[in-house]
């Protein structure tokens, strides 16, 4: 009887471990666009305008900023697990180039062996000014109020009615 209660324990962990790990799941996120299959394969360099390839696979993620002409659909996997930082497994990128008529001139696949890291710049912008130390803030104002200007006069408003 006394080796059943350590058994009957250790089952009940064992489970309950079981069934912990298995809520923490690995996680995977599809973001962007999506096309449905075999739709970008139909698109035909020369043989297609802004608004067929619009009908064929959608609105593009992105235009480029100085060429309007130059269309961006944007894609890609992130996988994660429990509360670690998401890893992007997968990106795809299609450019898309129209003419000047407005006609599909170029197809062009991106994927994650092209991206490029890109790493932000650290300087800070100086202020023009003084910095002030502690003491100097607080005690900065010392001084500087006066009191009223006019001999007499109340500077705050009437209690009464104003009169005498």
């Amino acid at each position: 009887m006394r080796r059943t209660a350590p058994l009957a324990l250790a089952s009940v962990l064992a489970v309950s471990a079981a069934v912990t790990l298995g809520g923490c799941e690995n996680t995977v996120d599809l973001r962007g666009f999506a096309a449905t299959p075999g739709s970008v394969e139909k698109l035909e360099v020369g043989a297609q305008s802004r608004e067929d390839v619009v009908r064929l696979i959608g609105s593009p993620s992105a235009v480029a900023t100085f060429n309007p002409n130059v269309w961006y659909y944007i894609s890609e996997t992130q996988e994660y697990w429990a509360y670690t930082k998401p890893k992007i497994s997968s990106q795809r990128v299609i450019q898309i180039t129209f003419n000047e008529s407005g006609r599909l001139e170029a197809i062009k696949n991106y994927d994650l062996k092209d991206a490029e890291n890109i790493q932000m710049v650290s300087r800070i912008t100086p202020t023009s000014g003084k910095e002030l130390t502690i003491l100097e803030q607080v005690l900065g104002n010392v001084g500087r109020f006066s009191g009223p200007k006019g001999q007499g006069t109340n500077p705050g408003a009437p209690t009464s009615g104003g009169g005498t």
